[in-house]
This record gives structure tokens, sequence and C-alpha cells, in this order.
């Protein structure tokens, strides 16, 4: 039997008190593909928050309709978990577990319910297009996700790559492209277009598999600029829905490299090459699992576990003896997607440390290059404008926003650091000064 624990003094339960939904809830049923020992279920908020949740909160939830009283919940709860639950052990669940995710309610309103804020998450975000307009777009554009042109997009962009391979064109292309100023306010916009193309891929991926993309944005990662696209009502995929979504932004980046191989064999436009070689730069890039880019959601997806950030604190707490033998994310995983996870975790930790202590460690080198290059491009921009010219002082100030926007990120980085360490110490000092003794009521 399991355990639930509840505070010394337990008030006598009201079996016909009846429990509701939060606004906007939706039961969206099991999570397919899960990595878990147990089959987790997702809950939608009526904010476009998913959460993920055990059989037994999931049942609790579904029995609740806003008219049966507790005893009533607790024996549909119990009939279809095969668990004997009382309807004080639901009162506690409802009280404790549903009501601060924002779930379901017996009496108190809920206000604010939490919302998901990883560390490593966007900075200084904000929308490019509301939900509408995405909608809209990856409904004309989800036709290309049928498998005969998936293919022909895939051979076409091999055979095109072997020519240019062979070719040798590419560094040709570099040499009469570096130092023109048009030419690379060119690839820096053919760049941004082919990134928002791309978050266009993960919203008609997710169209494509029946789910509602929401809105486009943009922020930044640590100190990396980002585009970024609400795909969360993908998680009622199947796995294969979800990662037609992870992948569909890598897969749209082929099909705007085929346009601009098109352009190039039309035009013969050297700085097109340029932009090619670059587009296939980015894509290994948004392969990497280490930040959440593109690869990260698809290791997520493919061993079944949708936040892989989730799994590094119980992994280092039991690393050092401190897991508490309590049941957790990590330690419900099956035995082999605790593997991956594992291998992931200890790989991910320490890259992530080592590339913070190098960054911390140049920063000093880092600031002062910066400052030279923010002089040289505020020297370039005078003299443009002195002489005359439009592209040189463009690409003057585009340059410098460039240059501060990773610092910015890195600010916001520290002070959400600063935040969730000064938040930490808060609830450790709370917990030690609460103390009081504890009832054990059997569920």
């Amino acid at each position: 039997m399991s355990e639930v624990t509840q505070t010394d003094r337990v008030e006598e339960t009201d079996e016909q008190a009846v429990a509701r939904l939060a606004d906007g809830v939706s039961l969206c049923g099991e999570y397919e593909g899960g990595g878990f020992d147990e089959p987790r279920y997702l809950i939608s908020r009526g904010d476009g928050q998913m959460v993920l949740v055990s059989p037994l909160l999931y049942e609790i939830a579904t029995a609740i309709d806003g008219t049966r009283g507790l005893a009533e919940v607790a024996a549909r709860a119990s009939q279809a978990t095969g668990k004997q639950l009382s309807a004080a052990n639901a009162e506690f669940l409802i009280n404790e577990k549903l009501h601060p995710l924002g779930i379901a309610t017996l009496s108190q309103p809920i206000a604010e319910p939490p919302k998901a804020d990883p560390l490593l998450s966007l900075a200084m975000h904000g929308m490019l297009a509301p939900p509408r307009a995405v909608r809209a777009a990856a409904a004309v554009l989800a036709p290309l996700y049928t498998p005969v042109v998936v293919v022909l997009v895939l051979c076409a962009l091999l055979a095109f790559d072997g020519w240019l391979i062979g070719s040798g064109y590419v560094d040709l292309a570099f040499q009469q492209s570096v130092g023109e100023p048009a030419q690379v306010l060119l690839l820096l916009g053919l760049m941004v277009s082919s990134t928002l193309f791309h978050e266009l891929g993960h919203a008609a991926g997710c169209h494509y598999g029946g789910a509602k993309p929401g809105a486009i944005g943009v922020g930044i990662m640590l100190i990396i600029p980002c585009f970024y696209t609400n795909v969360t009502d993908a998680y009622r995929l199947d796995r294969r829905g979800r990662l037609r979504t992870d992948l569909g932004g890598i897969y749209f980046n082929a099909v705007f490299i085929l346009v601009m191989y098109g352009l190039y064999g039309w035009t013969q436009f050297a700085p097109l090459l340029v932009f090619i070689a670059l587009s296939h730069i980015q894509i290994l890039q948004q392969l990497l699992p280490l930040l959440r880019m593109d690869g990260y959601y698809i290791l997520g997806d493919l061993v079944g576990v949708p936040n892989l950030f989730s799994q590094i604190r119980p992994f280092l707490l039991r690393l050092v003896g401190r897991g508490g033998g309590q049941t957790n994310a990590h330690t419900g995983l099956r035995p082999r997607v605790r593997i991956m996870v594992t291998a992931w975790v200890l790989i991910v930790v320490p890259t992530l440390l080592f590339a913070l202590g190098m960054l911390l460690w140049r920063l000093p080198v880092y600031l002062s290059r910066a400052f030279t290059r923010g002089q040289d491009y505020w020297t370039m921009l005078v003299t443009g404008i002195g002489q005359g010219q439009l592209w040189g002082p463009l690409l003057a100030v585009i340059s410098m926003l460039i240059l501060l926007l990773p610092w910015l990120g890195a600010g916001a980085f520290a002070v959400r650091t600063y935040r969730r360490v000064s938040r930490a110490i808060s609830r450790r000092r709370e917990q030690r000064s609460k103390g009081g003794r504890h009832r054990t009521v059997r569920a």
C-alpha cells in the first residue's frame, strides 16, 4: 500500500465536499512513448501549460466533475487504479497535489498556477507572430510533410550537397563575399529568414500531426539570440508526431537550402553558396542536445522523457548520497532509459560547467575584445555616414546590436541565477524553522 503524509492536526473530512477543475483544464490522456516505469498522463491547463501526472492523480482529476463529493471521487479513483482510497486521501491529494499544480481545488481559488521557469531557458523573450497567424501559415505549409515530398526533398538535398562538395566553389564564394557590407547584410538577412522558416517548420509539423501550434517569438538562450515556437500542444501526439514536430525545423532548413540552390543556379550569385554552407553548420548546431534546442527535444522524445533537465538534480543528489530513498522522476525511469539519461547527464553537466568556467576565466578578454570591436563599429558608422554610404553604416549598427545581445543575455542569466539561489536559501531556512511532527495516513 502507498502512504500519504499529512500534518499532525487533521480536521475531519467532509465526504460530501465537492471539488472542481480549474478553468480551462483539459484531460489529454496517456503520454505515449514515455520512458517511465508506470504510465504518465497529460493534463492541459487553461494557460496552455502541460502537466505530467501519475495514474492516481489523473484518475482523481477524471472523477472530478463539479458535482461529485469526495467519497464518490475516491470510490471512482479506487476502482480505476485498484488502490483503496478514502475521502480523506482524495482530499489530501487534491489539496496538496492537484491544487498546487493549478488543476483542481476544493475551496481555495487558484489565483496563479505555477509555471515552468527553468534556469536554462530563454531570457528577454517576446512574441513575433501571434498564434492565429502561425496556425494559418502552418496549415498552408503542412503538405510539405507528405511522405513523398519529404523523400524528394531529402534526396534532392543529398544530390546538391554532393555537387557542392565536389565542385570546390564554396572557398571561392567565401573569398568573394568577405568585406562587402551589402553582401554581409544579405547573408544576415537570409540567415534570419531561414531561422524564421525553421520555426514555421516546427509549427507545420505540429499542425500536420493534429495539434495546435502557438506563437513564434524571440529571446536569448544564455548568450545566443534565438527564435522559438510554442508547440506545447504537440505533447498530445504520439512519439512519431512529436519527433516530426522536433525535426520540422531542420527539415524546413533543408527546404530553404533547396530554394537557395535554385536561386544560385539561376543567378550564379556566390553569397548564396556561403549561406548554404552556413546553414549546414546551423543544422549541426541545432542537433546538439546540450541546451534547449532541437537536439534536446529530439533526444527527450526518443527516450520518452519530456524534460531531461529535470533529471539532473535527482541524479546529482543520489550521486552524493542524498536521494533519501524517495521515488523521483529519475528513479521512476525504465532501466534502459535510465542508462541513456544518466549518460546524457554525465556528458551535459561537465560540458556546461566547463563552458561556464571558460567563460568566466576569459571574461576580461571577451570584455576587452567587445569594447575594441564596438569602437571599430562606431568608427565604421561615423566614417560611413560622413562619406554618404548606406550599407556600411547599416552593417555597423547591426553589428553593434549583435555584439550587445550576448552581454544582455549573460546579465539576465546572472540575475535569474541569483534569484534562484536566494529562493533556495529562503526555503531552506523556512524548512529548518518549521519542524513539527507528521502523521501518516495509508492510501
